[in-house]
């Protein structure tokens, strides 16, 4: 006899909710879990990706030093997870906390040289110069006449350096050995000599490695003492600037700290005034701002956007590319707003006060070389050294940091005449003609304002000095201000660039020609004393990439945390023949940005290594 037994309803429904409850616990993972492993999976085949790409063709040599760089790792389980998934120091990259260490105190600190004589201590006599090695000196007036304007990004933490200033907080090492023989004899006439120490490999492992942890920021890695010069502001009457006499059209960006430059570059520099951020601007009560007005649109009934021309507004002509970062508010490139253009305005002629002020001078010296060449061609190269590099963010996770930076722009001339620039931008540079390139012309109404071609139409004639934008941590140079991708989609690489500081590079420039067919450096006629041999240096101008086991250094996809400083200048190409840095195609644009193709204007008579992937320069032979 089979007896069945009959749950009452309570016990079914109970039994129900446990199978309920199993079945829920064995369901697949939700589809949120699945798209964010798909997104980090996807992230790392891209990395992984330009990893293998940048590395398909590396040497025995580099591979070996490979080996040696995961095998330093202090753990084994870091070194396994290297060689196997290529995570190298995943621990030091969640903890940043120990990046930054605070030394011993020495009680009585070394003492560091004095870095402005640097400059005066060239071993030639000019007096000795005879009438034609004085014309090899000579930087034609034209090269000035046509130098280049620089904004440096409003939120830049890394300012322009003076190599000198660097080198007095660097020793040299080959590769992670110092180098006894001029570890306290280092100066800009003695630098060259580091290409003839043994093993050295004529300077290829020779770098200027920093002598203080760069993750703590010290003064001369920021370089904050270097920051452009800005105009005194002035309230008085003077200051309502009437618009310049002609009929030139009224040009289309949170303020950031920003001090005057101490001291100047004969001195040394006195850091203690360097905290003390002048007044502030206050709300504009005439519709100016900017430049010496000593007033910012924000919260100003005219409108917070302040345009470079020193007006403020509520459009895109005040907000958008054409916006002054330091005295109003700016649209984000990365979240722009949706709203119409607004038709250029123009102002009645009326007659100037006033000459304009000093403006953008830097305590850090520029560096111009001038280049002869054959059938008429010149061209002068205005190099930018940065004592950091800050590199980008790829997946919220940084990589290609580096002590030591140099950028560059090129303006080729031919007879006298300016026709191409090139812009040391990410990915090989580009270049670009010259009547393509926004220009600017200081306001002849004497606010400290600029004029740009982008705006005004009716100055290009007159406007002779190009305009680059630094971006923000790498430096490279662009013609335009915004956002810039590059290498990756979707922008998830990107370069930035706004109005901020203006530098002009011609206050303080260290001028030279260079004889490209026979790879001689000249001092200019300009600074006669100036010494060249670091001009010759072949190392690296900052650390070799950091060992696995540095706290500091990290490697993702192939990709470090930190990788070697750069070569100098005499390794960017002096000698090239096209604009372009590039050994292959070069393609000279007639065009920047999304603005239209510009015709050339009718002529007038009697007249014009290491880093993230796709880096922004290439060493190569000089």
């Amino acid at each position: 006899m089979v007896v069945t037994r009959v749950l009452e309803p309570a016990a079914r429904l109970q039994t129900g909710i446990q199978l309920h409850s199993f079945a829920s616990q064995m369901q697949p993972p939700s589809r949120k879990w699945f798209l964010g492993f798909l997104g980090v999976a996807l992230g790392y085949i891209i990395l992984s990706g330009i990893g293998r790409q940048i590395t398909r063709n590396a040497t025995r040599v580099q591979q070996l030093e490979n080996s040696e760089w995961v095998a330093s790792g202090k753990s084994w389980l870091d070194r396994q997870s290297c060689r196997w998934f290529g995570l190298c120091g995943t621990v030091h990259m969640l903890n940043k906390g120990g990046w930054t260490w605070k030394s011993a105190k020495d009680p009585r600190p070394p003492q560091i040289p004095k870095y402005a004589p640097f400059w005066q201590s060239g071993e030639e006599d000019p007096a000795s110069w005879s009438e034609e090695e004085k014309r090899r000196r000579v930087i034609p007036d034209y090269v000035f006449d046509h130098a280049p304007y620089v904004h440096l990004f409003s939120g830049e933490q890394f300012r322009p350096s003076d190599i000198a200033e660097h080198l007095v907080h660097t020793s040299p090492f080959i590769n992670f050995t110092a180098i006894k023989e001029m570890e306290h004899d280092r100066n800009l006439t003695n630098l060259g000599e580091l290409n003839a120490i043994e093993d050295g490999s004529n300077s290829r492992y020779v770098y200027l490695q920093s002598n203080d942890n760069v993750e703590e920021h010290p003064h001369w890695l920021t370089s904050r003492h270097n920051i452009p010069s800005v105009p005194e502001p002035d309230f008085g009457e003077g200051h309502l600037y009437p618009w310049p006499e002609t009929d030139i059209e009224k040009p289309i960006t949170e303020p950031q700290d920003q001090t005057p430059a101490p001291g100047s570059d004969e001195t040394d520099v006195d850091m203690s005034g360097v905290d003390l951020l002048p007044i502030g601007p206050v709300p504009s009560k005439n519709g100016r701002c900017g430049g010496n007005s000593g007033f910012t649109c924000k919260n100003s009934k005219f409108g917070e956007c302040c345009s470079i021309a020193g007006w403020c507004g509520g459009s895109d002509l005040y907000c958008d590319t054409l916006c002054d970062p330091l005295h109003g508010v700016c649209n984000d490139p990365l979240n722009p707003p949706f709203v119409p253009h607004a038709d250029l305005r123009k102002r009645s002629a009326v007659r100037t006060r006033k000459a304009p002020p000093l403006l953008g001078k830097s305590n850090a010296p520029a560096i111009l070389v001038v280049v002869p060449k054959d059938d008429g061609v010149v061209d002068a190269f205005w190099f930018f050294f940065y004592s950091f590099n800050l590199g980008q963010k790829v997946l919220n996770i940084r990589f290609g940091n580096h002590v030591g930076d140099w950028e560059h722009v090129m303006i080729r001339f031919k007879h006298g005449k300016p026709e191409a620039m090139f812009f040391s931008e990410h990915n090989f540079g580009n270049s670009y003609t010259w009547h393509a390139v926004e220009k600017y012309l200081p306001n002849p109404d004497g606010s400290g304002t600029m004029l740009g071609t982008l705006g005004n139409s009716t100055i290009e004639k007159l406007a002779k000095r190009p305009v680059a934008y630094s971006a923000v941590g790498s430096h490279a140079n662009y013609p335009t201000a915004g956002l810039h991708p590059y290498i990756l989609p979707w922008g998830l690489l990107h370069d930035q660039t706004d109005r901020g500081p203006l530098w002009d590079p011609a206050l303080n420039v260290k001028s030279f020609t260079y004889d490209w067919k026979n790879r001689t450096a000249r001092a200019s006629l300009l600074n006669p004393l100036a010494p060249t041999s670091w001009f010759d240096y072949a190392g690296h101008w900052g650390d070799k990439y950091y060992p696995l086991s540095d706290p500091r250094q990290y490697r993702f996809a192939g990709q470090y945390h930190y990788v070697n400083g750069p070569t100098g200048p005499k390794f960017k190409r002096l000698g090239r023949d096209k604009v372009c840095e590039s050994s292959g195609e070069c393609r000279v644009h007639d065009w920047i940005g999304n603005h239209r193709p510009k015709r050339a204007l009718p002529p007038i008579e009697g007249d014009e290594e290491g880093g993230l992937p796709g880096g922004n320069s290439t060493d190569a032979m000089p």
